[in-house]
């Protein structure tokens, strides 16, 4: 016997033969099978009475199905991926607490470690919308690292609320302290003789 490359022809005791058709597997390939009617279904068979109380189609609510009803594939479907919890329409900063229902303890917890974050990363001196964007993308990784329940929600809209909040907050005590300082130098300034 004799193989040879890239042409393949076998000699079998002086006589030449094709070799077999070469067969490939195509993965994920769904293939077009008809589905065949019931198996019992012929025109010479006749109607048998199943008794009183006998229903030919399942329940409308029952997970029993004849076999037309089920689709053929060749692959299992795509697992379903968890959709992520869109940002409610009426969002305030005081429903915070109601919309994502956890737990008091929980949430002030969560709180207290991304109004840190934000104090460790970003200028509480100014407003959310002045933050800089790769600034605030650090804190929503950084809090969602450590509280893997962010990353349910979308477009990190429980952490940006958290962070409105808070910088809303040392923004307004920064510019009060501004202006009690500007009225003590002002005050300064008119009492010297």
């Amino acid at each position: 016997m004799l193989l040879q490359s890239p042409r393949v022809t076998t000699l079998v005791r002086g006589a030449r033969h094709s070799p077999p058709p070469v067969m490939l597997l195509l993965i994920h390939t769904d293939f077009n099978t008809p589905v065949l009617p019931g198996l019992l279904i012929h025109e010479d068979l006749e109607d048998y009475d199943h008794g009183p109380g006998h229903v030919d189609d399942p329940a409308p609510g029952s997970k029993v199905r004849f076999v037309d009803s089920v689709p053929v594939h060749s692959y299992p479907p795509p697992p379903i991926l968890p959709k992520r919890i869109p940002r409610p329409a009426a969002l305030s900063r005081e429903t915070l607490e109601n919309l994502t229902g956890w737990p008091q303890v929980e949430l002030d917890r969560i709180k207290k470690r991304v109004e840190a974050l934000a104090d460790d990363h970003l200028n509480t001196k100014v407003c959310y919308s002045d933050q800089d964007k790769k600034q605030i993308d650090l804190v929503y990784k950084l809090a969602s690292i450590e509280f893997y329940a962010l990353n349910n929600y979308e477009d990190h809209w429980v952490t940006e609320t958290i962070l409105q909040r808070h910088l809303k907050n040392t923004t307004d005590k920064h510019k009060k302290a501004l202006k009690a300082e500007a009225a003590l130098s002002r005050a300064l300034r008119n009492r010297r003789p």
